[in-house]
């Protein structure tokens, strides 16, 4: 690959695989070493990771759920951001608990068809 291309697309599909699999260490650790490598890319690499979480709570719990998680926590997205770049720790810590908030709240909520 030529250095013109970014590596960010393949962190990217990377994220959102072990995120999909609730591998929430992995995927910090993962981002770690990359925005390591390409401090410049912190942003860029940092700014789909709360999508791609809120999508995969969307699918295990249903966008009901996850949408009433999102409005309870207007904050969530900026959490997610900040405990990525704090560490593997910090993020798998707040994924967990907020897998576990999103799947209280979907006991309650009527899923949508």
């Amino acid at each position: 690959m030529s250095a013109m291309h970014s590596e960010l697309p393949g962190l990217l599909k990377n994220l959102t695989a072990l995120i999909e699999a609730s591998k929430y260490t992995e995927a910090a650790e993962a981002y770690a070493a990359f925005v390591k490598e390409h401090p410049t890319t912190r942003f860029l690499a940092s700014e789909p990771v709360p999508f791609k979480l809120g999508d995969h709570f969307a699918k295990k719990f249903g966008s009901s759920a996850t949408s009433t998680f999102t409005l309870q926590h207007i904050t969530w997205a900026e959490d997610v951001k900040k405990a990525l770049n704090e560490g593997p720790a910090a993020f798998a810590e707040l994924a967990t608990r907020d897998e576990g908030r999103v799947a209280e709240i979907a006991k309650t909520v009527k899923k949508v068809a």
